[in-house]
């Protein structure tokens, strides 16, 4: 069933094969899971700039919002994943098929496949993964997610969390995943904005990052919001190292002084609402940034 749904990453001919392309020539590994590296062909990114887009716009003010409902489901459901996201999955029809690009060990797979879904799993490597997520079997396909090995239009959700900072071109990497996926199809997931620089990550975005990235690719954003209690001021200190991460209160309290100084500022501006922080002051200090975008019908 897997094999209906590969592409070379090369030339993105159907593969009949799992060892080798038959269109054009290439090889790959021969590893369990299925491992198709190398791929020697490169990638041109290219897309259009209006000039409107050089400043934020009501575009971007319009989805740049929290959903209905969001932060951390909580330990009933996989590390990272938000309500939001959940909404969106439980609403999608019996039998859809999810990607998981940077699945790590394959947590989300049960999860998924007890709501009555396909999941394939996709990571760059099955050396870089915590023993005690092992147990979950891994990724179904090694690969670089610049390079998707998947056919045209075959998902039904793309997901991906704490991926797209350790991208080299996430430009790249959202327009193989508007690719893949079919049309109405949906791109979830969060990115770093002020966690520290961490396992050689290149980009950490602000909200106006991820929704340019999302729009140059083609996608339409639905929601980007701040990760909710998850601070740059914590994550600064959960990861910098072991002496930091013991103090990770010390970050929660700086977060305190830091609301409690936008609550004030509010009430003397007179805004309604003053007692709570608004999008725009969580974002400025957050450390994630998450989304939800749609492929165009």
């Amino acid at each position: 069933m897997l094999l209906n749904l590969l592409a070379c990453p090369d030339c993105r001919s159907p593969l009949t094969s799992i060892l080798r392309c038959h269109s054009c020539g290439i090889s790959f590994e021969q590893a369990t899971p299925i491992s198709l590296f190398p791929q020697k062909a490169n990638r041109t990114v290219s897309f259009q700039f209006t000039p409107n887009r050089s400043v934020s716009g009501d575009h971007f003010l319009k989805v740049f919002k929290y959903p209905s409902r969001c932060g951390a489901a909580g330990a009933e459901s996989p590390y990272h994943l938000d309500l939001a996201h959940i909404d969106i999955i439980d609403q999608l029809p019996s039998g859809a098929r999810i990607l998981e690009i940077g699945c790590g060990g394959g947590q989300m797979r049960q999860w998924i496949r007890d709501k009555g879904y396909e999941y394939i799993g996709t990571d760059i490597s099955t050396s870089r993964v915590q023993d005690s997520l092992k147990i979950h079997g891994g990724p179904d396909v090694l690969c670089d997610a610049h390079f998707l090995p998947f056919r045209d239009g075959v998902f039904d959700l793309v997901y991906s969390s704490a991926v797209t900072e350790h991208l080299a071109c996430p430009y790249l990497v959202a327009q193989e995943v508007v690719r893949v996926l079919n049309p109405g199809g949906y791109y979830l997931g969060n990115v770093s904005f002020l966690e520290p620089w961490h396992d050689n990550s290149y980009f950490h975005m602000t909200p106006l990052g991820v929704w340019e990235n999302l729009t140059q690719a083609g996608f339409e954003s639905r929601n980007i919001w701040p990760g909710r209690d998850y601070t740059g001021f914590r994550a600064v200190l959960a990861m910098g190292n072991k002496a930091t991460k013991f103090i990770t209160f010390v970050g929660d309290g700086v977060h305190m002084l830091y609301r409690n100084a936008n609550k004030l500022r509010n009430l003397a501006r007179q805004r309604p609402r003053w007692s709570t922080e608004t999008i725009t002051d969580s974002a400025r200090v957050a450390g994630a940034i998450d989304w939800i975008a749609q492929k165009p019908i």
